[in-house]
Formats: C-alpha cells, sequence, structure tokens
C-alpha cells in the first residue's frame, strides 16, 4: 500500500530536486518572497475486492513566479517550468518501490500561474488490521476453545 503521504513527499523531493530556489506547499502562500509551487491532490478509488483497489490521483501543480519589482511576471519562466515539469514527471515516477507510469500531462496558464495536471493510476492493496479471535464460545451450554487456529 502507498500512503498519501509517502505520494506528496515523492512529489516534493523531485521539484526541490529540478527546482532548489523554489519552496513547495500544499496550500496558496500568499507571503512568498520567491518562485514556489503549490501542490493538490485529488484521490478517486475504486474498490475491487476486499484486498485490492484502483486508485486514482489527479495531480495538480501550480507554478507561482513572483513579479519582479515592476509587477510583472516574466513569461518565459512560465514556458521553461512547463518544459522542465514534463521531463520530470511524464515518464516513470518511483514511490517506494513501485514504478507509476504517466501516460500523459496537460498544462495552461491562467492569471500569469502555470497549471500543469497529471494522473497517477495504479492498483494498490488495502491493509488490512489483524482481528482479534474469539477466544470461547458457549452454544447450547457446551463450551467451544476457539483461540487454536487450524492447521
Amino acid at each position: 500500500m502507498i500512503p498519501s503521504s509517502t505520494i506528496r513527499s515523492v512529489l516534493v523531493a523531485l521539484l526541490k530536486r529540478h527546482f532548489p530556489t523554489c519552496e513547495v506547499h500544499f496550500s496558496t502562500n500568499f507571503k512568498a518572497k520567491a518562485d514556489y509551487f503549490y501542490i493538490e491532490l485529488l484521490e478517486k478509488q475504486t474498490f475491487i475486492d476486499k484486498v485490492y483497489r484502483d486508485r486514482d490521483i489527479d495531480v495538480s501543480i501550480h507554478f507561482v513566479p513572483i513579479p519582479d519589482a515592476r509587477g510583472r511576471i516574466c513569461r518565459s519562466k512560465l514556458y521553461e517550468a512547463e518544459e522542465k515539469l514534463d521531463e520530470i514527471f511524464l515518464s516513470v515516477i518511483q514511490i517506494g518501490d513501485r514504478f507509476i507510469t504517466v501516460q500523459d500531462t496537460s498544462s495552461r496558464i491562467v492569471s500569469e500561474v502555470l497549471h500543469f495536471d497529471f494522473h497517477l493510476q495504479f492498483a494498490d492493496n488495502i491493509e488490512l488490521a489483524p482481528l482479534d479471535r474469539m477466544g470461547e464460545l458457549k452454544v447450547n451450554g457446551v463450551s467451544l476453545d476457539l483461540s487454536e487456529e487450524e492447521e
């Protein structure tokens, strides 16, 4: 099972490796003094059975450049970030011991913010908590010891 926290950690590590001067946030940061990324994850799960589920995680990465002294945004910075994000994510992403293929990406620039989107689609197992076994059961006055496991 891949926890959501592990997916977030991998995304942050990839962004920090390729954009070392940018911060990475999971909420908007109006007080930022440098360019930053804002990540949103939206997950959809389809249960296959008691053990497996299909997961589809919509990853939306927003690149927010800080305006210069005159309040302008350099659009070439947005285009460069878009190309770099394509290089990073349009391939196989390793999350723990799993390798997940990103089939396609999409991007758009709205209000001088780059919106870069892709999906992580994979099957995952469900970790079930161990159940406590019943120790003794009394049926019609007869005690049955159920604590021993059957072989």
